[in-house]
């Protein structure tokens, strides 16, 4: 049985152990996933089409380490169905994948890069934040996470001829119609999706295009080391070298804000947590991993099952949908004492805010320097952080992911 054949039929498994898309789901989904686990560590719900989740951090591990059983290609994610696989860091399995992802990895675990790009998303960080501060208001997710993120696109690329500000407003908007294009299905809103990628589509060409004519480091510019794996023959294809340059552009905007907007709201709802930092600063660093542990946004990362499986005593059809729900796996009990208490410093921490196997997040350093930067310019550039409205108000994201898509926020001065 093929994906298409599973996703085009009604799923023989007509039980529903949970919707994702209910208001109590949306609202709640730290505690919906603690309640399901407990009673249904193996889930499925019949949205979109019949899809399976795997709630137990052992079982999330597993499957993200057999590459065999549970492939990348035709669905990374639910929902969603590829009918291409033209973006190679998600969309292909071994032994292609291995190609394009060493060369993204070793760029973007180079520490001179690293060095590089912290020091400019440090210095918009404090401009951001002294523009809230002035204000004595702001939206601390369109007006510091998500501009911090598009500096960081045009940093970590080396993007010169667009700015931070302009990727940041096309990756909003084609994220936006994306979801809105998934789950609701409007025409519209497919157009818009279609139009934005274009564009950064276009941005990544230009970007090999002139590397080609004047090549850089490719030790620190992933560009010109894409160019390389063409000029080796090992890449001959000019669309998957785009899609190897553009699908990072929507990663690394996407996962961070989110992730960083619910940490923003731990900050907002846990005063102790917000002062203790403002008074230690110190601490902001080690707290960064229980951050991330707490506050990963990736509900629907997902893979398809390449044959019949039996997990937990339930089976799974091949070609079914199968997320990797790491939220769930982050505060699985057999691994975490106190899976809900923040706890700064917390040890061990085997956290799967990166993921897990070889789809697992390749720049995870660099992200994980960038998240640290958003959080310590934040607070100290701050004397006090206030959420504006009822934490019930706040407009929400929706599965594939959980993260407040505005935090209106009243901000002090240091």
């Amino acid at each position: 049985m093929t994906a298409h054949d599973y996703t085009s039929r009604l799923t023989t498994v007509d039980e529903s152990d949970f919707d994702p898309m209910t208001p109590e789901f949306i609202s709640r989904p730290v505690e919906a996933l603690d309640d399901l686990r407990a009673t249904r560590p193996v889930a499925h719900s019949t949205n979109w089409g019949g899809f399976w989740a795997l709630l137990n951090r052992d079982d999330v591990v597993a499957a993200g380490r057999n590459h065999g059983q549970f492939r990348n290609f035709p669905r990374h994610v639910v929902p969603g169905n590829l009918t291409s696989n033209t973006r190679p860091l998600m969309h292909v399995d071994q032994p292609e994948h291995t190609v394009y992802r060493t060369p993204i990895q070793e760029v973007l675990n180079s520490e001179a890069l690293r060095a590089e790009v912290v020091d400019v998303v440090r210095a918009r960080a404090r401009t951001l934040v002294a523009e809230l501060v002035a204000n004595g208001s702001g939206d601390l997710c369109r007006g510091y996470a998500q501009p911090l993120m598009g500096q960081a696109i045009v940093s970590v690329f080396h993007i010169e001829d667009v700015t931070g500000d302009e990727f940041d407003d096309v990756v909003h908007e084609y994220t936006t119609s994306g979801q809105s294009a998934a789950v609701v299905g409007r025409d519209e809103d497919r157009d818009k999706m279609f139009a934005y990628n274009r564009w950064m589509e276009d941005v990544a060409q230009r970007l090999l295009d002139d590397r080609r004519l004047a090549p850089r480091d490719p030790a620190t510019d992933l560009a010109t080391a894409l160019v390389a794996l063409e000029a080796d023959g090992r890449a001959p294809d000019e669309a998957k070298l785009i899609g190897a340059l553009r699908q990072p552009f929507v990663i690394v905007w996407l996962a961070t804000s989110h992730a960083l907007a619910n940490m923003f709201l731990r900050l907002l709802t846990d005063r102790g947590l917000q002062r203790r930092l403002r008074e230690e600063p110190d601490l902001i660093a080690a707290s960064v991993d229980e951050f991330l542990r707490m506050d990963q946004p990736q509900l629907g990362f997902a893979r398809t099952a390449s044959e019949e499986i039996e997990i937990g005593g339930r089976t799974i059809e091949a070609g079914a949908p199968v997320a990797l729900v790491f939220p769930a796996a982050n505060r699985d009990p057999k691994y975490f004492d106190d899976p809900h208490t923040f706890r700064i410093g917390r040890s061990p921490n085997p956290h799967l805010a990166f993921g897990v196997g070889i789809h697992s997040c390749p720049g995870h350093k660099i992200a994980k320097a960038i998240v640290e930067v958003a959080l310590t310019e934040l607070i100290t550039g701050t004397g006090d952080l206030d959420l504006s409205v009822d934490r019930a108000d706040l407009p929400l994201e929706h599965w594939p992911f959980h993260a407040p898509l505005a935090l209106p926020t009243g901000v002090g001065a240091p």
